[in-house]
């Protein structure tokens, strides 16, 4: 890590805000949590990127990934008010003058219009029509549901198609195919947010093919189940947590602070059960009981507002464990595991009509000279790679993009981190990537972005010094 710039004294950045903007030379991971002024600080960075005497850069050299057109182009303009400040200050630089002139070409764009820009420009390695159009959501979507009901259609008119007609009978009723259909979208949304969708549903038929299994434990999903009741416990404590803040402000409800307290200590109870054998831990969950709230002393000196605040915390905290125990404990693990051998076959039959509607699906938009958001990404990677390999493309991105900046990293998918992983040094400690990333989000949003790429980076930065981590709270 190079030397900083000393904070002057004047300035209204804190520390880590600081080291936030100046540092270099490697990858940094910035943990921004809301209010911590993120943006401001990615902003800033930019800014000093351009204004570097040392190693000065144009605004076009950079690569700044959002995930929202309305957070690109607010970027943007907060960009280009500071190069005009910048300017006032400076009112003879012409390398500012030319900043102004560039930002409107500028690479400060989501993603997907990051994607969109390389297939324009090199359709011809992916055989894709130079003239597609992209489709939206709504248009997507409709295609979709046709594909998948004349793959149904297809299915049905079959003379032998048992395991076909006992998959129906499983997750249907005689009224609708849409719990089938539903399925098929949803598992083929998750294959197209990995870099090797075929490759992923071929996985999911692997995981239920386990003869020996005993013990839910033995699973070879169990990590997820494991890390999902674990998140589930630090929400529930959390929201205590909140709750037993709100005790301690003038107007609180002061007289709950004891029933808090004894409920995180009775969550706690579970956190130390989470590596005990899965009977151990389901009983902790069904012994878990939330005591009566003490009653109020001098409620007329109780904040309304602060009273009812603290009992939705505890309400949030007793849905968390509640929903926990219904998702995952209101069976026998034996049940469980008898349900798993059941569902082999059927498993297989859902994988194989999700591949059937996937190839489908793709001869359909290339038929009408269309494309959707999960193409975008496919395609990019399949330009910026070659056998696993950074293709010439990847390369000469490498070469012109001095620093590539990620904004809500948490929200980033496997397909999107292989992209950007095409283009980044692929020298972390001397690296040239920036993320920024809200710890909540990546802790308790679930989308179809990995959110423990973010956490893994955190474990990184952690237990080596390959990237450099700076928290803003």
């Amino acid at each position: 890590m190079a030397n900083l710039p000393a904070k002057p004294s004047d300035v209204s950045w804190t520390d880590e805000q600081w080291q936030a903007i100046y540092s270099i030379g490697q990858n940094i991971l910035v943990a921004a949590a809301a209010g911590s002024g993120k943006t401001a600080v990615l902003v800033n960075r930019i800014i000093e990127k351009i204004r570097d005497e040392e190693n000065p850069c144009n605004v076009d050299e950079l690569l700044v990934v959002t995930f929202t057109n309305a957070s690109a182009a607010e970027m943007k303009y907060r960009v280009g008010q500071a190069l005009e400040n910048a300017l006032a200050e400076n009112p003879d630089s012409l390398h500012l003058k030319k900043q102004l002139m560039l930002l409107n070409h500028a690479s400060i764009q989501t993603l997907h219009s990051f994607c969109l820009d390389l297939i324009r420009k090199y359709y011809y390695i992916v055989n894709v029509d130079p003239d597609f159009r992209l489709m939206d959501t709504i248009e997507s979507t409709i295609l979709r549901d046709e594909v998948i009901e004349t793959l149904l259609e297809g299915e049905y008119a079959k003379s032998d198609n048992t395991p076909f007609f006992h998959l129906i009978e499983s997750i249907t009723d005689d009224r609708s195919d849409q719990n089938v259909i539903d399925i098929i979208s949803r598992l083929y949304d998750f294959s197209r947010a990995n870099p090797s969708p075929e490759k992923w549903l071929e996985q999911v038929t692997l995981l239920y093919k386990n003869d020996k299994l005993e013990r839910i434990k033995d699973l070879p999903f169990y990590n997820l189940i494991h890390n999902d009741i674990r998140l589930s416990i630090e929400r529930a404590i959390e929201f205590l947590q909140q709750g037993l803040d709100l005790t301690a402000i003038s107007g609180g409800p002061e007289s709950y602070r004891e029933n808090f307290l004894e409920d995180i200590t009775e969550i706690d109870k579970l956190r130390s059960k989470l590596n005990s054998d899965w009977s151990e831990l389901q009983t902790a969950f069904q012994q878990v009981s939330f005591g009566r709230l003490k009653p109020l002393k001098n409620k007329e000196e109780v904040d309304e507002r602060l009273l009812k605040q603290a009992k939705k915390k505890r309400d949030q905290a007793k849905k968390v464990i509640q929903d926990t125990l219904s998702d995952w404990f209101k069976r026998a693990e034996q049940d469980y595991i008898a349900d798993l051998e059941k569902m082999k076959n059927d498993v297989e039959t859902l994988i194989n009509l999700v591949q059937k509607f996937s190839k489908a699906f793709f001869q359909e938009k290339e038929k009408s000279g269309v494309l959707d958001f999960n193409d975008l990404e496919h395609l990019a990677l399949a330009i910026l790679s070659d056998n696993g390999r950074p293709s010439h493309v990847a390369q000469e991105l490498r070469n012109y993009y001095k620093e590539i900046l990620i904004d809500e990293y948490q929200d980033t998918n496997l397909v999107q981190e292989s992209i950007l992983q095409q283009i980044v040094l692929p020298d972390e400690a001397k690296g040239n990537l920036f993320m920024v990333g809200d710890v909540k989000q990546s802790i308790y949003r679930f989308r179809l972005a990995e959110p423990t790429l973010f956490m893994e980076n955190m474990s990184d930065i952690n237990w080596t010094e390959k990237i450099q981590v700076f928290e803003l709270i």
